[in-house]
């Protein structure tokens, strides 16, 4: 192996180093990048299933303790972000009420009580509407003054509820129930002193050329690899087959007979 290295070395310097970084590319023409990391199993799946029905290739992988980290190919990272902006993904944590009520080591004034309480039902509100089928986002703003129990004048309490939904789903249909479920949920709120706003996601209008790279990932060869896969098993072998074609005439120009070079190397392994 020795004389080989030599030999490519002294009569193939430059064309060598072409081939190690054609390799090289080859190689690395499936890099992959992280899209969004520090997520859950579940968020992981989520993005990932989102991405392949959209025809992106996206995989997950566990990175530190639970946390996991979604990877896709370089060249299609901002096709994917938009696809998962559109979506809503990842989805936003919601804090629960036993989370903003935890135990504190200080005693908290009844103002600052009143804002963790305001704060908690909004996050509950905002994740209930969120797991409403069609939902991509929701938040809930509630407001609830501080009357004077002495005053002859209460001041009502409202709410503002927003919601970005899929264009494919009608939520105006949900519209009264969305009301009636904030109204209950809230102490001193009627169903008049509740506004509802609906927007829809917009889907990212992908190019033509970023269908084309679907497309060409979605294409199978033989029913085994993927087509990118393939480009680069493919430029394995025609290397491969480069080396056998001059390794004869390299240890011809050496001296050495090739067939007792080959049975030479043979019997030694």
């Amino acid at each position: 192996m020795k004389l080989l290295s030599r030999t490519f070395s002294s009569f193939f310097p430059r064309r060598g180093r072409w081939l190690s970084a054609l390799a090289l590319l080859a190689a690395l023409g499936g890099c992959k990048v992280g899209l969004y990391s520090n997520l859950n199993e579940q968020e992981a799946n989520e993005i990932v299933a989102a991405l392949s029905a959209e025809g992106i290739d996206a995989a997950k992988s566990r990175v530190e303790g639970s946390n996991w980290q979604v990877e896709v190919d370089e060249s299609r990272m901002g096709v994917a972000l938009d696809v998962l902006r559109a979506q809503g993904l990842p989805h936003e944590r919601f804090a629960t009420m036993g989370e903003v009520f935890q135990k504190q080591g200080l005693v908290s004034t009844p103002s600052e009580e009143r804002m963790r309480y305001i704060y908690a039902v909004s996050q509950e509100l905002s994740q209930t509407l969120r797991n409403v089928d069609g939902v991509v986002s929701a938040r809930v703003h509630v407001v609830i003054p501080a009357n004077d129990p002495l005053s002859e004048k209460m001041r009502p309490s409202s709410a503002a509820v927003f919601i970005k939904h899929r264009p494919d789903v009608d939520i105006r249909l949900l519209a009264p129930t969305v009301k009636d479920m904030v109204a209950h949920s809230i102490e001193g709120l009627s169903h008049d002193q509740v506004s509802l706003s609906l927007f829809e996601a917009r889907r990212p209008v992908a190019s033509a050329a970023a269908l084309a790279g679907g497309a060409r990932e979605r294409a199978m060869v033989l029913g085994l690899f993927p087509a990118s896969t393939a480009m680069v098993l493919l430029g394995l072998l025609l290397l491969a087959a480069v080396c056998l074609l001059v390794l004869p005439a390299l240890l011809r120009r050496q001296g050495v007979d090739w067939r007792s070079w080959t049975r030479r190397q043979v019997f030694r392994r």
